[in-house]
């Protein structure tokens, strides 16, 4: 069973409903901030990988209207979604994945909460496809929320319908990150934010290459 494709599905369908509950969250920014400040001058090119109904998209180019932002999720609805919100960005459905399938490289890569809907084989592999992507000295961004591996599983959405939950442990993002080339600028924990489902402990990374 392919639990990522499942989870987006569920996404798919729940979509606005994600967009009207998540949007105007603004715990991450300050780390979408320093994101931002760490790209380089200029027409900077940027993926926004499992981008939702385009939230941190939006953010991204309200601080850099000059950038080049490529948003992808799996989701088609989310996608339409971060069309409308960010009528200058560029965004297509892709499974984050097969990010070497694009074959495009990029000034900064961010990844909002996409781990958890990867497993840990998965997120690795994505990982090392974001190295091979970024030029030295550029940028990645992931968040994810900290757990036992063998915690991951089915969860229900307030709808009754199933999304896939993987947990990550700090020490393996890390780990993944070092082992790739990156050098870690910032490591974070914080709550998860009072309108999640289930109370975890977010972890968030910025890394250079």
């Amino acid at each position: 069973m392919d639990h990522c494709a499942l989870s987006a599905n569920t996404f798919h369908k729940l979509a606005d409903r994600y967009r009207d509950k998540y949007m105007g969250l603004t715990l991450y920014d300050d780390y979408y901030r320093e994101f931002c400040d760490l790209l380089r001058q200029g027409c900077a090119r940027v993926l926004d990988a499992a981008c939702g109904p385009g939230n941190v998209s939006r953010y991204l180019m309200a601080q850099r209207p000059d950038l080049d932002l490529l948003g992808i999720d799996l989701a088609p609805r989310m996608v339409e979604l971060a069309r409308q919100a960010v009528p200058l960005g560029h965004f297509a459905v892709h499974d984050c994945r097969h990010l070497a399938d694009l074959q495009l490289r990029f000034d900064g890569i961010i990844c909002a909460f996409g781990l958890p809907y990867l497993s840990q084989e998965e997120a690795t592999a994505f990982i090392k496809a974001a190295s091979q992507a970024l030029d030295p000295g550029r940028v990645l961004y992931l968040s994810t929320m900290l757990g036992k591996r063998e915690d991951s599983g089915f969860e229900r959405c307030s709808t009754g319908d199933p999304v896939y939950i993987n947990f990550h442990s700090e020490d393996d993002v890390v780990r993944s990150l070092q082992q790739c080339g990156f050098t870690l600028l910032k490591q974070n924990r914080l709550p998860s934010p009072n309108a999640s489902v289930k109370s975890t402990t977010d972890l968030i990374v910025i890394a250079k290459k």
